[in-house]
């Protein structure tokens, strides 16, 4: 899988105070190197990280809730859920199925 665009390049420039600060190829904005530490994926061809930690906070959570909501898909789909067409339904189903007689 390649690499989208904006992940390829990273820039530095000098800040007001004479010291360096980087853009983050997400957002676009210009943070100082600690706000870019602790990056192992989003690396460029020298290991320097192409992402600030917040806009890895961001995809990671965003890839939770992906993952999590392909899970909950998943098992309504084995427990028979979309064969309804409505939740009552369901729950009339599921009622009359295990209810005691």
């Amino acid at each position: 899988m390649a690499e989208p665009d904006y992940l390829l390049i990273r820039r530095k420039q000098m800040n007001s105070e004479g010291e360096w600060e980087y853009e983050c190829s997400v957002c676009k904005n210009w943070l100082p190197k600690l706000k870019f530490r602790g990056c192992k994926t989003y690396v460029d061809a020298y290991g320097n990280c192409l992402m600030c930690s917040s806009c890895r906070s961001k995809l990671a959570r965003q890839k939770g809730e992906d993952n999590t909501r392909e899970e909950v898909d998943k098992i309504l789909t084995k427990l028979g859920f979309y064969e309804f067409p409505n939740q009552e339904a369901y729950m009339e189903h599921i009622m009359k199925k295990y209810s005691k007689k």
